[in-house]
């Protein structure tokens, strides 16, 4: 059942298991602000959606909200050969495609933030479970300046702030919704 029918919507991407807690300040934001949110949370539940429908999403909103710590997240297979961009960048990639609006928050890099939610930390879980490789190493390592990368493009497009817990974030979000 579509929040805030008629509302103006808005797409919330991130991460998702490292963002739950953001993600839902993000959501309360968006209600606040009058908008009528579009989440990955409302997709099909049985793994991760293709590519295409994750567009189509962000085709049926009006702005786009990214929220970005220290995770990659997943990298949808159905791309361009070599390209390795996560979900959350082809969205916001979409959203700037359609001449939609970016507002991006990334987490501020002087916030303490647990070592189990950060994209490295994989490479230390796998050493725990004996299972590390050397393809596991590499696509880490990838994924740490792809991230880099993306926090980098996200300068260059619409709106950018930080945020330092969940409610400064849901602040921040309401506030330039509002905007």
């Amino acid at each position: 059942m579509p929040r805030n029918p008629g509302a103006p919507s808005v797409f919330i991407s991130s991460t998702s298991d490292d963002l739950k807690e953001y993600r839902k300040a993000a959501e309360r934001a968006a209600s606040r602000a009058g908008f009528r949110q579009v989440m990955m949370e409302d997709f099909p539940t049985t793994g991760h959606p293709p590519l295409d429908v994750c567009r189509a999403k962000v085709t049926e909103a009006d702005v786009l909200v990214t929220i970005v710590a220290h995770r990659y997240g997943w990298v949808p297979p159905d791309q361009p050969a070599n390209q390795f961009k996560s979900i959350t960048w082809l969205e916001c990639e979409e959203a700037a495609r359609q001449d939609k609006e970016v507002l991006a928050f990334l987490v501020d890099p002087a916030v303490e933030w647990p070592l189990d939610q950060r994209e490295a930390y994989r490479i230390t879980a796998a050493i725990e479970k004996g299972n590390a490789t050397a393809d596991l190493f590499a696509e880490v390592q990838r994924n740490v300046a792809q991230l880099e990368a993306f926090k980098r493009w996200l300068d260059s497009h619409g709106v950018r702030a930080t945020f330092r817990n969940p409610d400064d974030l849901r602040g921040n979000v309401e506030s330039a919704l509002r905007q």
